[in-house]
This record gives C-alpha cells, structure tokens and sequence, in this order.
C-alpha cells in the first residue's frame, strides 16, 4: 500500500497504533451541540436592547404601583375645595382633582388596583383556555359538547351577564365578584384559538409519531404542540391591561364598577378616567384629561411591547 508520495504504509511501526474497534452504539449517535429552548429564547430576548429598556420600565411601574401611597386614601373624606384643580407643580407633580386629591397618588392607587385586577382575570383566562382549549382541539369526540357549552356562554350580551352575576350577589362590586363575573365568558376567545391551532398542528408526522410509538395525548400537546401556541398566549396576554380598563370603565358607567361612594379609599384607571369626562371640567384643566390618558396608554405600550418582543422569542420557527 502507497500513498502518493510512493511511501510504503506497510513499513509503518504498527506498534505506534492502536486499534480501537467499531462500536456501533456511537456510530449510530448523532453528535450535536446541546440546545436549550428557553435558554435560546432568554438568549434572543436579551438581546433586544428596546426589550430591556421597557422591562425595566415595566419593573418601576410594578413597584411605583406597589409602593406609593399605600393606606392613604384615593378620594379625602373631607374635599379640600380650596386645592382643587391645582395645576402639576413641585408638591403635586400630577396636580389635583375636584376634590382637592394629589392625581399622582390616585393615578397610582389606581394602577394597583387594576394591576391586581388584571392579573387575576388574565391568570384565569389563560388557565381555563389553554386547559379547555387544548382538550376541545386534541380530543374531537368532546367537540360538540364544548361548542354547546361557548354557545350557551355566548348567546348572552357579555354585559348583561356581568350584571346577572353581579345582581345575584346583591349587587356587590367587590374585586372578588367581578373577577368571577368577568372570567366567566374571558376564557372562551383564547379556547376557541387554541383549538383551532391544536387542530392544525395534531396530525403532523412528528406528532404522529410520537402517537405511533404510544406517546399519551397530554404529553404530546405538552411537549410537542404548547411551544408553537405559547407566542398566541403571549400575545393575547399583552391586551390584558387595556381590556381590563376598558371592562372596569363600562361597568363603573353603569354603576357596578369597583369604585363607588362608598369605597373612597380606592380607584382604579376605569374610574379614573370615568371621572374626567363625567364632567367639563377637563376642557378647562386639560392637565385632567392629558395625564391620565397618557398615563395609561404608556403603560399599556410598555406591556404589549414587552408581550411582543417575548412572543416572537417564543416561536420555534426563529429557533435554530
């Protein structure tokens, strides 16, 4: 034997060598660079340095909201008439209301109210519509009964059955009553997407093999279907501060809002903004009108954007 120099191999020591022998287990193994999925999503999101500036902004929010003016009250018992509609300044940097109120306190008793609000009705609808609509979508024998079920749930004005709800409680508007109102009809949206995602992802061939080879169904949509359906749930999610100021808003215009006379200790956005327009006043104090609405619509920008960037980190298909 000769290479192409015209050396002879077989004139080789062959007490330098060792022969090592096959081994079949490691030849059929496929030698790859070890992959994480979340540590590949927290990679490509921390990347993003508009991400990390609106997390953290995200981050002074929740402990403004946590912190600030914690067992003061959001409307004085007693009106202070003559520190009423005070322009922003140094002691009151977002001015007063009608009554004489520091808005900068207020506008923060308020976002933790519907901070916990939202929190609530958004943990609720993401459980009970993953759950419900992963079910609905993989198992389709089950089909017709939830089709009956969000038809029921549906064919009533949404608003009329908060209001049902909230009159078989002897019109009580606690938090508590108007997360079940509220949660009651939130989850069928999300289900009904999640189902159909579901439904077009089951029969693929991984996913059908992995049923071939005796894989149960929850472990499937665990592993298999969940990561291409997380960036929807993620982005739903984002809507979850808007929706819930928009729901407080509607009902505290009927009256059956979380703020009422007789709960002058808190507020919330909805009412906040509920209470600008009730009257004129903001036309000639615009302070009353710009503050809470940019207020309230930077920290919904700050979620979505949040929400979104983490949403599309969260689909496969960026992965490698």
């Amino acid at each position: 034997m000769k290479e192409k120099n015209n050396e002879d191999l077989s004139s080789l020591d062959k007490s330098m060598f060792t022969i090592v022998g096959t081994n079949i287990e490691v030849a059929e193994r496929i030698t790859t660079r070890p992959y994480s999925y979340w540590k590949s999503v927290f990679k490509r999101v921390f990347k993003r340095p508009a991400f990390i500036t609106a997390l953290i902004l995200l981050l002074i929010v929740i402990i403004l909201a946590s912190t600030v003016a914690i067992g003061e009250h959001a409307t004085p018992t007693d009106s202070d008439i003559g520190n009423a509609f005070s322009s922003p300044n140094a002691e009151h940097w977002f001015g007063t209301g009608r009554f004489g109120e520091d808005l900068w306190n207020k506008m923060w008793i308020g976002t933790r109210i519907t901070l916990l609000f939202t929190l609530a009705v958004a943990s609720i609808q993401i459980f009970l519509g993953v759950l419900i609509g992963s079910i609905w979508g993989y198992y389709s024998r089950l089909d017709m009964l939830f089709i009956e079920i969000t038809r029921f749930l549906t064919l009533i004005p949404t608003l009329i059955l908060w209001l049902i709800v909230i009159f078989l409680f002897d019109g009580s508007n606690s938090l508590g009553i108007m997360i079940f109102a509220v949660s009651l009809t939130s989850w069928v949206a999300l289900s009904s997407i999640i189902r159909v995602q579901i439904m077009l992802t089951k029969n693929t061939e991984y996913n059908i093999a992995s049923k071939v080879l005796g894989t149960p169904g929850h472990k499937i949509i665990r592993k298999n279907i969940m990561p291409k359906i997380l960036p929807i749930i993620i982005q739903v999610s984002t809507f979850a501060v808007p929706n819930a100021i928009a729901i407080d808003s509607l009902l505290a215009f009927y009256g059956f809002g979380l703020v009422s006379s007789a709960t002058p200790e808190i507020a919330t956005l909805g009412s906040i903004l509920n209470e600008v327009f009730s009257d004129s006043s903001w036309q000639v104090h615009s302070y009353l009108l710009i503050i809470p609405v940019s207020f309230i619509a930077g920290i919904s920008l700050i979620f979505f954007f949040v929400g979104k960037v983490f949403a599309d980190s969260l689909d496969p298909k960026t992965h490698r």
